[in-house]
């Protein structure tokens, strides 16, 4: 930067002495930029070292967060969850987005009702299978939400739809990158989201029952045929898992009574008998991978019957993936700007 303000500064020199047939445009623009040099010279230095702190900060703090998720959980994924819920809508406010603000609401009341189910003592035996439920439905949407607004910013970056744009125009608000961009955000965060409170449900609600806890024994001994998630007496169908991981068709151990209609259950490895309906949101959407009674781990190969499922998997490992960018990586860039105010660095 140095070499260019002298270079500058001796044309503009040459310029006044008649050795440089400059228009005065040229000069002006000349003026200009030594200006501008001349205001940010030594800024090259200040730069290093900023973006030295950056780096560090990005990989400083992502040790803490891994130490704090490891020894306190619970208090790292509640704080996550708070950011996650509240962040966003500080910003869609600010920015006055009301169309964001007006989803998160609408979600947000919905939720609270669900939360509240399950949380409330007694537990309703009907409950856990109506959380599970919601959340499947909220997985649902965001899933092809988010795979129209990807199916969308592909065609945009492939040139169809998009139309001619004016001198100047962001190319990110030509309507269908815009459109596929606000989708796939959408998709996204909602689905990070409920994610996160379907957890909190989950251990909510299986430990008011009694038969989970998240360390040591459970408060209640499971009975045999007795559904360790909702509470209830499994059904007389039931699957099993083989050796290689696969779910068996379920058989019929006696005839339903009264005519009711049967509800398929599933016998785990460890020999722990579930509502099908139970386990399947227990392990796939309330992110468990174990028995809730004994621990033991449970092969999630099983609950996948077709090439759907496993990408549908895929994108709850994404969506897991992408939190910490979500809600942690605005945090530490700001706490990083904060620094660089407080020690002068600009």
């Amino acid at each position: 930067m140095e070499k260019e303000a002298q270079r500058i500064e001796q044309a503009l020199h040459e310029a006044q002495e008649g050795k440089l047939n400059l228009s005065e445009q040229q000069i002006h623009r000349l003026e200009n930029q030594a200006k501008y040099l001349h205001e940010h010279a030594g800024h090259e230095e200040t730069h290093s070292r900023m973006a030295l702190i950056i780096i560090f900060s990005l990989v400083a703090f992502q040790f803490v967060l891994l130490y704090w998720k490891k020894h306190h959980y619970r208090s790292y994924q509640a704080t996550t969850t708070i950011g996650l819920w509240l962040i966003p809508f500080l910003i869609a406010l600010q920015s006055g987005m009301r169309q964001f603000a007006s989803f998160w609401t609408l979600f947000t009341i919905l939720n609270s009702w669900i939360i509240f189910k399950a949380t409330r003592k007694p537990l309703h035996h009907l409950t856990p299978k109506l959380v599970y439920k919601w959340f499947w439905v909220v997985y649902q949407i965001s899933y092809v939400v988010g795979i129209i607004g990807y199916c969308m910013m592909f065609l945009a970056f492939m040139g169809f739809g998009v139309p001619e744009r004016k001198e100047g125009e962001d190319p990110a608000t030509s309507g269908l990158i815009s459109w596929g961009l606000t989708l796939l955000c959408y998709g996204i965060y909602f689905g990070i989201l409920g994610r996160d409170f379907v957890e909190f449900c989950t251990e909510s609600m299986a430990s008011t029952l009694g038969y989970y806890t998240k360390e040591g024994f459970p408060r209640k001994h499971l009975r045999l045929g007795v559904c360790a998630i909702c509470g209830n007496n499994v059904s007389n169908a039931i699957s099993t898992i083989d050796a290689h991981g696969h779910l068996q068709p379920p058989v019929v151990l006696q005839p339903s009574p009264n005519g009711t209609p049967v509800e398929p259950s599933i016998k785990l490895n460890c020999g722990h008998e579930f509502h099908e309906e139970c386990i399947r949101g227990w392990c796939l959407i309330g992110k468990k991978d174990m028995c809730p009674y004994c621990k033991e781990k449970v092969d999630l190969r099983a609950f996948k019957t077709n090439p759907w499922d496993t990408t549908q998997q895929l994108y709850l490992n994404l969506l897991d993936a992408l939190r910490y960018m979500l809600v942690w990586q605005p945090v530490i860039m700001g706490l990083v700007q904060y620094g660089f105010y407080v020690t002068g660095l600009k």
